[in-house]
């Protein structure tokens, strides 16, 4: 059975290893202690926009390089 090395990324620009190949936008948020108002994205590369990753998501890291996840407010709601 093949030992796999520790996934590499990015969240808010700060390297974390993760154990397996698929990370949920919910391990995400927990991995960069990213608040619950405060949405998601991964970087996409060129001119693509970037993809919004929700706390159900799951996404692959196994494709060669490096991905990186970045948070932000998703919008302001004024009473």
């Amino acid at each position: 059975m093949a030992n796999n090395p520790p996934y590499k990324i990015l969240i808010d620009n700060k390297p974390h290893d993760h154990p397996s190949q698929f990370i949920t936008g919910a391990e995400l948020r927990v991995l960069g202690v990213i608040p619950a108002n405060f949405g998601i994205w991964l970087k996409s590369k060129g001119s693509e926009a970037d993809l919004p990753i929700s706390d159900s998501d799951s996404i692959d890291l196994l494709p060669p390089g490096r991905e990186h996840f970045f948070s932000g407010p998703t919008a302001t709601t004024e009473g």
